[in-house]
């Protein structure tokens, strides 16, 4: 793929997509809007994460609609969404239920309009229209529909990436790969290993970029810190609880939790502040009964509502669950209340100097330590902040007054780690430092990106192993970084699910010449 500078972003990918974006567009639109084969999950996504201009909304109908807030994202039967603030045009505000269908047919094909249990739906959403502007209750009431695709301000297939970061994923089975290619061109030699090797290392770093992209968008209304809170937060969640943590970090903005916790106090009594509150609005301390644990967890619970009875008027927030996390398909030394003690103890920390700004300090302060490369070193120091983190409490338990462990395990592992760092530092960090041009920045986030080595195989690596390979053994020689696997979910996801085969895949196209290309380096 041609020589670039080793500490810069690659825009190749990019460049490559530029150079066949006829070809490509042509192929799509042979097979009709592409776009509109997205899963209902990503939809709730699209919805929750307001991926779209909340102040400027009309209903289907023509009525002007604000999105005060989308609601609780229900993990139970009933609605998609429960407690949504609206402002609408001739009811004034309106709180209810959020029913969220990809299709508007998916209401009455769900027989929604059957079930007494959608009564307090007050307002029905789609990301494509249908004949109807409203829908039809059990009790014969009807509610006003919202269209997403008429205001998403972004590609819908952009939506896609941004919003679905695991869960798709973690289920490739719906979208199988048609093709097998780049499997037969490695074989028979008309594809290069190290040609496809740069290729996607050129994917990965425009996994990084894209997202870096969307997150700069961010930045004109959020503050770097918020989003810092949010996507880690997330990511502690992993797949099962990325939504109720969300959820969670909103109900508690940082701005709401540093008017509560003192300044002047130590660092583990804002830990233990935090805690409480966390728990407190994350609905665990209503159902626990102190007196039939062990002591140790008795006074430890006692405590934790103690606090939360003194600052819950104060803050005055909406109380999640128990029900809205999920446990079940979790193991348990990744149990939300674990990942939670994390949160709290880290941001115990970091709550009033500000973990974005450590983060940036450190990058770009770090020194080698003895003969280790500086790339290696980075990216330890990093991993420390969130694996380093200990709890006295929940370093020996996985649930509340559950068997003492004989051994101390990490709230966070290094598996999590690694995964935050290129799920959410790398984004967030690249684009701060492209909004701010802080160069050595970019070139210290790079070393660590390209020298980040390979993680165990999820669903899509080792689909992508295969059918280029043979098997995820053969894979490991040019697949031999997180860099270029995360350039095999690029590729998997901007062409792998196209009903048109490898005739239409960037790879296919691009690898038809395999010469260098001449690329300009971010």
């Amino acid at each position: 793929m041609g020589s670039s500078p080793p500490d810069q972003f690659s825009t190749a990918y990019e460049d490559l997509l530029q150079q066949f974006a006829d070809h490509i567009n042509e192929a799509q639109s042979s097979y009709g809007d592409a776009n509109r084969n997205i899963r209902e999950e990503i939809v709730r996504c699209v919805w929750f994460g307001s991926h779209f201009p909340a102040d400027a909304l009309h209903t289907d109908d023509g009525r002007r609609v604000e999105v005060l807030s989308p609601g609780w994202w229900n993990v139970e039967g009933g609605p998609d969404f429960i407690k949504a603030e609206l402002l609408l045009e001739g009811e004034g505000r309106v709180v209810g239920d959020v029913e969220v269908h990809t299709f508007a047919s998916g209401w009455y094909s769900h027989g929604h309009h059957k079930q007494p249990e959608y009564e307090d739906v007050v307002l029905h959403v789609v990301m494509w229209d249908g004949e109807r502007d409203e829908v039809e209750l059990h009790s014969g009431r009807t509610v006003p529909q919202l269209t997403l695709s008429r205001f998403t301000q972004e590609d819908i297939q952009e939506l896609v990436n941004i919003v679905d970061l695991e869960q798709e994923e973690s289920s490739p089975e719906e979208r199988q790969v048609p093709g097998k290619y780049c499997g037969e061109a490695l074989n028979d030699g008309r594809l290069d290993p190290g040609w496809l090797g740069s290729f996607l290392d050129a994917a990965g770093d425009y996994r990084i970029l894209h997202k870096a992209r969307r997150i700069r968008e961010l930045f004109q209304n959020h503050s770097r810190e918020q989003l810092l809170y949010e996507n880690l937060a997330e990511a502690l969640g992993y797949k099962s609880n990325r939504m109720p943590f969300l959820q969670l970090t909103r109900l508690l903005p940082l701005e709401m939790l540093r008017s509560v916790v003192p300044g002047d106090a130590d660092d583990a009594e804002k830990a233990r502040i935090l805690e409480a509150v966390f728990y407190g609005a994350g609905g665990f301390l209503d159902d626990l009964n102190e007196g039939a644990t062990d002591s140790e967890t008795a006074e430890y619970v006692c405590s934790l509502r103690h606090m939360w009875e003194r600052l819950r008027d104060e803050l005055d927030v909406s109380r999640m669950s128990v029900d809205h996390w999920q446990f079940g398909a979790t193991r348990p030394v990744n149990y939300p209340t674990r990942r939670m003690a994390a949160l709290a103890v880290l941001y115990g920390s970091y709550l009033h100097r500000g973990l974005f700004q450590k983060l940036v300090h450190l990058i770009l302060t770090v020194t080698p330590e003895g003969r280790r490369r500086l790339d290696t070193t980075l990216r330890d120091r990093l991993s420390e902040v969130f694996c380093g983190v200990e709890h006295p409490y929940w370093s020996w338990h996985y649930t509340f007054g559950g068997k003492k462990l004989a051994k101390s395990k990490s709230l966070v592992g290094r598996q999590r780690g690694t995964s935050i760092i290129i799920d959410v530092l790398l984004p967030l960090l690249v684009a701060h430092a492209r909004t701010e041009e802080q160069a050595e920045l970019a070139r210290r986030l790079h070393n660590v990106w390209r020298h980040l080595p390979r993680r165990p195989e999820n669903a899509v690596t080792g689909r992508m192993s295969r059918v280029m390979f043979g098997d995820e053994e053969s894979a490991r020689e040019v697949i031999n970084s997180a860099r270029r696997q995360q350039g095999l979910h690029q590729l998997y996801r901007d062409f792998c699910s196209s009903p048109e085969g490898c005739s239409q895949c960037l790879l296919y196209l691009a690898a038809q010449e395999q010469k260098p290309l001449e690329v300009v380096q971010v």
